[in-house]
Formats: C-alpha cells, structure tokens, sequence
C-alpha cells in the first residue's frame, strides 16, 4: 500500500480563486448520504470514468480525512500522474482533495441542499501550460476534464442512490 503524509498546513489550501473546471448535478440524496459516499475513495473511483481516470491505487487510508491514492488522470494528450490525499472534510458541506507535487491542484466537492436532493458541484482550479501549449489546453483539454466531470456526477447519481 501507498502511504503519503499530508502536512496540516495543505488542509484546505485552496484560496477560493476562479475554478478552471466545474460542473454540478442534483443528486437525489440527502447532503449527509452523498457527504458519506464520497468520503469513500473507493466510491469516488466508481465515480470516475475509466477514459478519464485510467489508475487509481488506494493508499494506506481509504475512507476519511487522511485516505489516499496514487491516480493518473487522462485528459486527451494530457496525463497526471500524482499522489492525492483528501486533505478537509467539512461535514456535510465541502470535501476537498489535493494533488500533490509541483504539477498538482486542489478539487472541491461542494454539497448544497436542495429541494430533491443535494446540489453537488465539483470544482478544480487548474494552472494552464505556457504557450505555445495554453491553446490545446482550452480547446481540447479543459473541455474534455469538463465532459469527465459532468459524466463523474451522473454516476454519483445513480451509485449513491443505489
């Protein structure tokens, strides 16, 4: 098993700025279920299509603040490959996850309630290539890491109602 220690001062490093990348689905859950489910890494792996997602090993720790992974993130030519923690879990409002290293970037996963449900937003400011790689970046890859999002919150949809 992988292991990664997060230093505390990571927790929650997300200035609030601008995402580049987001989407929002209402799931048909109360916030508390949806909050519970995706503290699992196991079901945030479900979550994720494969085409978007292509390796996700689960560390020492695999539910709660603490639990962690190794994944590679597949976005057209673009691939990630970086250790990421769940690093802050506000219950039942906002879990955020931190990929580390010098090419890495926070996601937010924010839970509003609603009625039906919970509004899920996921949410990832990312730092764009210099150029001349900034142009694909936002005409193939941010569109696409947009797609796998919105197609991560459909599955969370269907699998936290389950």
């Amino acid at each position: 098993m992988l292991t990664f220690l997060v230093p505390a001062a990571l927790a929650g490093k997300w200035d609030g700025s601008d995402p580049d990348v987001s989407a929002e689905r209402i799931v048909p859950a109360a916030p508390e279920v949806v909050f519970q489910h995706l503290l699992d890494l196991a079901n945030l792996r479900a979550m994720f299509p494969t085409d978007c997602v292509g390796l996700w090993e689960p560390g020492e720790r695999t539910f709660g603040e603490g639990a962690n992974a190794l994944v590679r993130y597949d976005m057209a030519a673009m691939h990630r490959k970086l250790p990421m923690t769940l690093v802050h879990a506000d219950a039942p409002r906002t879990i955020d996850l931190d990929h580390l290293g010098n090419r890495g970037f926070v996601t937010r996963f924010t839970l509003t309630p609603v009625e039906g449900g919970t509004n899920v937003r996921i949410d990832t400011p990312l730092n764009a290539p210099p150029w001349p790689l900034d142009g694909y970046y936002f005409r193939v890859v941010q569109p696409e890491w947009q797609g796998c999002y919105q197609r991560a919150l459909g599955n969370l949809a269907t699998n936290v109602t389950k």
